[in-house]
């Protein structure tokens, strides 16, 4: 096995299509030693405060928290703001409500009334704990305005890293004295691995000043693929997270030790080491001492084996600590929740959604998640006030509100009842920046609100936000060396060079690199790292994909599983591709998405080895790419039809047909051969969203068929 794939089965177990269940690895004690080198003065505020902590926990003493709280009136209330990197993340749709079932189910979690509570270890009933406290999504966000409390960004991935991306963090971030971050990504650490689950950050009062206090979760993480929590595993694990940043350890810092039993690493005495090996599965097991591994702990590392249930009294005395800490302790007070629109008592003016993306067509249409054709909705509410205005009112705007919307878009709200409003989002962007987010907001003018906008307090506008992808493209290229050394090359493997490292394109969100092998005598092998190919059903063989052929999501995509995690070109008993030149379809990521592409393969006879020349892929989520097709030459074109031309030559956006006879049909291919959609009218060809370059033209008519070539500008 070659260098890179022994570095990923180190750190994962090979299990083949089952590449969701990989266990978790949080980074936290990593990120935190490396905070530590660059902030000194943050890691002798830690010290500082784990004197305190420990001293809180010994006044606290064989305190045990109530298993009975109910998060209908829990003693600690925090406001969260959940940051959304792209609304798909390896095609797991996060939109806002999956956002509040997660919050939910963490809830639940932290009260100790998690639906599995009941079935923990008998051996540590007696010290499970519970914190009196509940998560809630901000309603008022630091303008003032109503917000649902989920923010969607363009897709980008490293706010796992600490250091390098403080300064775009700080930007995207509401105040951290306010507000608890949570940043939603598919690439926590910006290296190609979708596979990481989450990290965060102990209390830190630096942090909280530049505003990079934070959680950061894999949205792959959070559902499974039928879109629901999935047996609560991957919510547990988020939990998990939740528990660092209010200070908790993990349960395995330290090495298990008979010289040193009174180490327990975690700063939690009813916290059993549990060595990382002892766990990662839910048959418990005795540590080195002889106790019996708690692992069920949340804190542990056995989250992916679904085992997650509960914390300890130890633990909840240690982050009941951490809520006084100076960077968590002003977010709990009364005057920031009724800032930021948690009290109990609910703001006078809410919104049920405030954030829509660019639907899939990349029309300049929006809806809640980039995928519903039809306008989305958003529910507004009042609380102590109503609408002056009739049920079934559609408010005038100018007259009712004003409203800072991107141009071509236009909002309709409908009065359903005197406290409530439905808000729909009309239209299309007519311009708009690529990738990015636009802020807009509505405000309700005084004939909206009975006794007139005073009525809502300080709260009369909802802040919405608008996010937009780049349009698609298609991706042509030469294999790259690798991400340090991104120099074109052919790629060729043989006995002389029997393994071959490259990479198709670093702007892929999945890990663009891939291995061509040549693994032995009449055996050749392309290495995907878990990645999928277009293959023979029920078989690792690689399709031999010929020209003018279409690749869609409708392929059959095989994906390694075991070792050695390759997949076949040639061997012994399949020898398609011997001699031949075609292409081989894989499946890879985009911004969350998965997206269509082909390689070109040139193999030798009887597997002597192959080439890998160029690769070409689709950025629309789902695409189809075709492969190349042979062009005609000017000895095929056919020239009994003198009669036909087109003009202007070069031309803008629409080429014209001239031609006494019936038109039957008319194909444009760009000069690889890939079929371009160029909708035609009667003798108007409508080029405008084709880039420049070099086009052929293939019309047919009553009189016969003419080939020729335009320019577009």
């Amino acid at each position: 096995m070659k260098f890179k794939s022994l570095l990923i089965m180190s750190l994962f177990p090979i299990i083949g299509f089952a590449q969701e269940n990989r266990p978790h690895e949080c980074k936290a004690d990593e990120m935190m030693k490396k905070h530590f080198e660059l902030h000194p003065e943050s890691k002798a505020e830690y010290e500082k405060f784990e004197k305190y902590t420990q001293d809180f926990i010994k006044k606290m003493g064989s305190n045990k928290n109530s298993l009975n709280n109910r998060i209908s009136n829990p003693t600690y209330i925090i406001p969260v703001v959940f940051h959304v990197y792209g609304e798909s993340q390896s095609n797991v749709k996060v939109n806002y409500k999956k956002v509040v079932d997660l919050l939910e189910q963490i809830n639940l979690n932290f009260n100790g009334i998690n639906a599995d509570s009941n079935t923990v270890d008998p051996d540590f009933q007696s010290i499970r704990g519970a914190l009196s406290i509940e998560f809630r999504l901000a309603k008022i966000d630091p303008t003032g305005k109503a917000t649902s409390g989920v923010v969607f960004h363009p897709f980008k991935g490293g706010y796992g890293n600490g250091g390098g991306y403080d300064a775009e963090i700080g930007t995207d971030a509401w105040d951290n004295t306010k507000y608890m971050n949570v940043y939603i990504q598919n690439d926590l650490y910006a290296n190609k691995d979708l596979y990481q689950s989450g990290v965060a950050w102990y209390p830190d009062s630096y942090m909280s000043s530049v505003n990079t206090a934070r959680v950061v979760y894999n949205g792959r993480y959070i559902f499974n693929a039928a879109g629901t929590v999935s047996s609560n595993e991957f919510s547990d694990t988020f939990t998990h997270e939740f528990g660092h940043w209010l200070n908790l350890q993990h349960t395995f810092n330290v090495l298990c030790s008979t010289s040193n039993p009174g180490n327990d690493g975690d700063g939690v005495a009813d916290t059993p080491v549990e060595n990382m090996s002892s766990g990662l599965g839910c048959t418990a097991g005795n540590n080195c001492l002889g106790q019996k591994v708690n692992i069920e702990n949340y804190m542990g590392y056995n989250g992916s084996a679904g085992c997650y249930k509960m914390f300890t009294n130890g633990q909840v005395n240690r982050m009941l600590a951490a809520l006084n800490h100076p960077s968590r302790i002003n977010l709990w007070k009364p005057a920031n929740l009724a800032a930021t629109g948690v009290a109990n008592t609910p703001p006078r003016l809410t919104l049920s959604n405030s954030t829509f993306t660019e639907n899939l067509d990349n029309s300049g249409r929006v809806s809640l998640d980039g995928t519903v054709a039809s306008a989305p909705t958003s529910t507004i509410t009042l609380n102590s006030a109503t609408f002056a205005v009739p049920n079934g009112t559609t408010l005038t705007a100018g007259t009712h509100f004003t409203s800072s919307l991107p141009a071509g878009l236009t909002a309709a709200i409908v009065v359903t009842s005197p406290t409530t409003a439905t808000l729909t989002i009309n239209g299309a962007a007519t311009s708009h920046p690529k990738s990015q987010v636009l802020n807009s907001s509505i405000t309700f003018l005084n004939p909206a609100i009975t006794g007139g906008t005073t009525s809502l307090g300080s709260t009369t506008a909802l802040a919405l936000t608008f996010s937009y992808k780049d349009p698609y493209k298609i991706v042509t290229g030469t294999p790259l060396e690798s991400y340090a050394n991104p120099i074109a090359t052919t790629v060729t493997t043989n006995s002389g060079a029997p393994w071959k490292y490259f990479i198709i394109n670093p702007e892929l969100s999945d890990d663009a690199g891939y291995g061509a092998w040549y693994y032995g005598a009449n055996q050749l092998k392309l290495e995907t790292y878990w990645k999928g190919l277009v293959c023979e059903t029920g078989t690792r063989n690689i399709s031999l994909i010929p020209a003018c052929t279409t690749i869609t999501n409708a392929n059959n995509i095989g994906y390694p599983i075991g070792t050695p995690g390759q997949l076949d070109v040639y061997t012994p008993t399949y020898t398609t591709w011997s001699g031949k030149t075609a292409y081989v379809g894989f499946r890879n990521q985009f911004e969350g998405y998965n997206i269509n592409g082909y390689f070109k393969l040139i193999v030798g006879a009887n597997g002597s080895g192959y080439s890998v020349t160029e690769f070409r892929y689709n950025t629309q989520p789902y695409g189809s790419i075709t492969t190349p097709c042979t062009l005609l030459s000017t000895a095929d074109v056919d020239t009994t039809n003198s009669e036909t031309s087109i003009y202007p030559n070069p031309v803008s956006d629409v080429l014209n047909i001239k031609t006494k006879g019936e038109i039957k049909s008319v194909t444009v291919y760009d000069l690889s051969g890939r079929k371009i959609n160029a909708p035609v009218t009667g003798h108007k060809v409508d080029l405008k969203n084709c880039q420049s370059g070099t086009y052929l033209i293939d019309i047919e008519t009553s009189l016969g068929k003419s080939s020729q070539k335009f320019i577009k500008k």
